[in-house]
């Protein structure tokens, strides 16, 4: 039998997730690798998994998308997941680099920029190590 390459981040709200994957023993039937959740996007993305736990922003990129439970990570009500630090005002700011880890903080994070804050710094792609 053929694993299926499965994808999901590594944070602390998937535990859940993995404690239902190791409980019914579907370890046996997957190769699971857990990572950050733009490589767990990209892993989807390109092809590299066949199913994933990824972060939302990355269904536009999707050349198909399937839903396939009623479950995800999710919130009802406001959450403290994208933080922006800097050393001036956000209205004095220039320049910004972006989380590596998170698309859909960025995209989060554009939107705040954008229609809360109505300023717009250039936006620098973050990377390791930075």
């Amino acid at each position: 039998m053929e694993l299926l390459n499965v994808t999901a981040v590594s944070y602390l709200n998937t535990k859940p997730f993995l404690y239902g994957i190791f409980r019914k023993k579907l370890d046996q039937k997957i190769r699971l690798e857990l990572d950050i959740p733009s490589v767990c996007a990209s892993r989807l993305a390109s092809g590299d998994a066949d199913l994933g736990l990824v972060p939302v922003a990355v269904l536009p990129s999707l050349p198909s998308a399937y839903l396939i439970s009623d479950y995800c990570i999710g919130a009802v009500g406001p959450v403290k997941t994208v933080c922006l630090f800097s050393a001036c005002p956000i209205e004095e700011m220039t320049h910004l680099y972006l989380d590596y880890h998170s698309r859909t903080s960025v995209e989060l994070t554009k939107i705040l920029l954008r229609e809360y804050w109505k300023t717009s710094p250039v936006l620098i792609p973050g990377r390791a190590g930075l």
